[in-house]
């Protein structure tokens, strides 16, 4: 795997914390050049003394994925990579009795059209190069609606559609399209204790289990284990038993305070 990975060049955005951190710090030991894109800028600067410090070759660009005339800049200055990870995300519950339409906007803008933002400054070059790898990081949650979790749910099925559909489509020009789908790991973004969070995964791990399913070209890569079981009898329950079954697993002591919120 090594060998595969070795002086490609490596788009990540998300990359000043949790999955994005660690994958840009794992790419760059490789043998990688990595190209982080995070909102943070000092955060970026700590990732990239930790890379150097480990003589791994990194570039940085604070952007929010939301701007796409930015991320269309930041193609200009960088060309067309030969892996492009669509990490950045936001998570969060939206119950549909308390809705809050600024938080469905905000997940829906960074999680799917942030992943459209990333990938679609790069589709020509990859087209005319014929080459490279589009990876965007679903969750499991985006398999059925998730109670509490309409707008996170929404976004993700949107984007394991949209990997889908890409995926086909380009085929024919020799880019391939992953689609990953995580279920918890342990980042900033698990820190809470609004719902359960079964089978937490360690970062390090989570990265490994990525980088694989890149290196194999996995088309859609579910992990850990145990989740993906559940994920796919989820998928199997008719919808009277599913929702009478996931109200149950998800509710919580104070569920009656539950607001929706960002994670």
């Amino acid at each position: 795997m090594k060998n595969f990975y070795q002086k490609k060049v490596v788009l990540i955005t998300g990359a000043t914390s949790g999955i994005g951190a660690d994958l840009a710090y794992l790419l760059t030991s490789l043998g990688s050049t990595v190209i982080a894109i995070g909102r943070r800028d000092s955060m970026l600067h700590e990732l990239k003394a930790e890379c150097v410090a480990n003589e791994g070759k990194l570039m940085t660009f604070a952007c929010d994925v939301v701007d796409r005339v930015a991320m269309e800049k930041i193609a200009e200055q960088v060309g067309t990579p030969d892996i492009i990870i669509a990490n950045a995300g936001l998570g969060g519950i939206n119950p549909a009795d308390k809705f809050d339409y600024e938080i469905d906007h905000q997940i829906m803008s960074v999680n799917y059209f942030g992943m459209i933002n990333t990938f679609a400054p790069f589709l020509k070059g990859l087209i005319e190069r014929r080459s490279g790898n589009l990876v965007g990081i679903a969750s499991l949650a985006g398999f059925r609606g998730m109670p509490k979790a309409c707008s996170y749910s929404a976004s993700k099925s949107a984007q394991i559609k949209l990997l889908e559909s890409w995926r086909v489509d380009l085929k024919k020009h020799n880019v391939k399209v992953n689609c990953i789908c995580p279920g918890f790991i342990k980042t900033p973004m698990t820190n809470h204790d609004e719902f359960p969070l079964p089978f937490m995964v360690d970062v390090r791990d989570s990265s490994w289990l990525i980088l694989k399913a890149i290196y194999k070209n996995k088309s859609l890569y579910l992990y850990p284990f145990p989740m993906k079981l559940v994920t796919y009898l989820n998928r199997l329950l008719p919808n009277w038993l599913f929702d009478f079954i996931l109200p149950i697993v998800m509710k919580k002591k104070n569920d009656h305070e539950t607001k929706p919120k960002i994670f």
